[in-house]
């Protein structure tokens, strides 16, 4: 397999060591790329995705700890960039969920799972949905419903929390929210 320019690996830091999944986790976020190196979801303040998520969730969360109290962790499809830019890729997305982000979602048990991009976490659910049980296919914005290693889970793909998708996102996380509260 090619990628348009070469993959920097290792890669940089996916969470702090001292960031750990929630047990049992309610919901798994799923970003797109990998961090800047220096920037982070977990670690910095300013992070787009980060502040974009908080505005969305229908839950005040104002902090890293408050997110993990709530039971939410965060994980992006591919764990290694392309030199040179921070721009998510599609190919190398798929590339690296089918190999590592699969098994980290049967590890993590969640009880939900939500892609916040359409363009790259939508087609990687799908492609990883075609191992998982689901009720229906997986579409934008609507729930679906797995069994992963054995498990009940939620699944859904939202679109990337700004960029004026911030409706569309707020609308679908109170969705998943609601299905979770009846679950």
């Amino acid at each position: 397999m090619s990628f348009p320019g070469t993959v920097e690996y290792p890669p940089g830091e996916l969470y702090p060591p001292d960031v750990t999944p929630p047990s049992p986790l309610q919901v798994l976020f799923i970003g797109v790329a990998p961090p800047e190196k220096g920037r982070h979801f977990y670690t910095d303040p300013s992070d787009k995705l980060r502040a974009g998520l908080f505005r969305t969730l229908p839950t005040r969360i104002k902090s890293i700890p408050d997110f993990l109290d709530h039971r939410f962790f965060l994980l992006h499809t591919a764990k290694c960039s392309i030199r040179g830019t921070t721009s998510p890729d599609l190919c190398v997305s798929r590339f690296c969920a089918a190999r590592f982000l699969a098994r980290e979602i049967a590890c993590l048990r969640p009880a939900a799972i939500c892609a916040l991009s359409a363009n790259i976490g939508h087609p990687v659910l799908v492609a990883l949905s075609l191992h998982w049980n689901l009720d229906r296919p997986l579409s934008l914005g609507r729930i679906s419903r797995a069994k992963i290693a054995g498990e009940p889970s939620i699944i859904m793909a939202t679109k990337y929390p700004t960029r004026g998708w911030e409706g569309d996102t707020r609308r679908d996380l109170a969705e998943l929210f609601r299905v979770l509260e009846g679950a």
